[in-house]
């Protein structure tokens, strides 16, 4: 654990379980649609590598096909945000980067005021789900994504912080990595800080 105080100019955030407290976005819309039953075979598939990240993606969003828009934005609205997210945004440059779905993804970079947001994308026409989905950020892809990032805002990645609750929130060596509530003993264990705590400003303490 690295101790150092840095000079922090931007923060990656994770969402599912980091800026909200739900810790899988895919599950909680298995969940509202009733769906979980299929869902689950495919996460164990991925669970035990047989498909990839993308191919569970795919799968996962070809059971919702034909849902409204609007219904799963209603859906999505009723997702809270953790205690204290509000805050956090008002004293950080910030940006956003999950495996989940944009759909959320973007409404919380809107209502919270990130700088950028990069999600997995469903695909809509005339106002309904087809299916299909865009793969723009999967768990073992992290680590570019945060590169694309930096290289954006033109900021060297030891002056970068990964918040996130899982080991491959934290993908990068170079960035100062603060564990919030960790899922996995790895993130805890390679994280320069960890927070466990719902009040996502206790991270502050390590960033300004």
């Amino acid at each position: 654990m690295n101790g150092l105080k840095r000079n922090i100019r931007l923060v990656i955030f994770d969402l599912d379980g980091t800026l909200t407290p739900v810790d899988s976005l895919w599950r909680y819309l298995h969940d509202a649609f009733g769906t979980w039953d299929r869902g689950r075979i495919a996460a164990a598939k991925y669970g035990r590598g047989e498909i990839s990240y993308k191919e569970w993606a795919e799968t996962d969003a070809a059971y919702w096909a034909g849902a409204s828009l609007s219904h799963v934005m209603k859906i999505l609205q009723q997702i809270p945000y953790q205690q204290g997210a509000r805050e956090v945004f008002e004293e950080l440059k910030t940006a956003i980067v999950s495996a989940g779905l944009s759909l959320l993804t973007n409404r919380v970079a809107t209502e919270l005021g990130a700088d950028v947001a990069f999600s997995n994308e469903l695909e809509t026409n005339d106002g309904r789900l087809t299916g299909g989905i865009a793969v723009k950020v999967a768990v073992n892809n992290k680590k570019e994504v945060i590169e694309q990032v930096a290289t954006e805002f033109k900021i060297p990645l030891k002056e970068v912080a990964l918040v996130g609750d899982r080991a491959f929130d934290l993908a990068h060596a170079e960035c100062l990595k603060i564990a919030f509530n960790p899922k996995d003993e790895i993130a805890r264990r390679e994280a320069d800080f960890v927070v466990s705590d719902d009040d996502l400003t206790r991270i502050l303490q390590y960033l300004i």
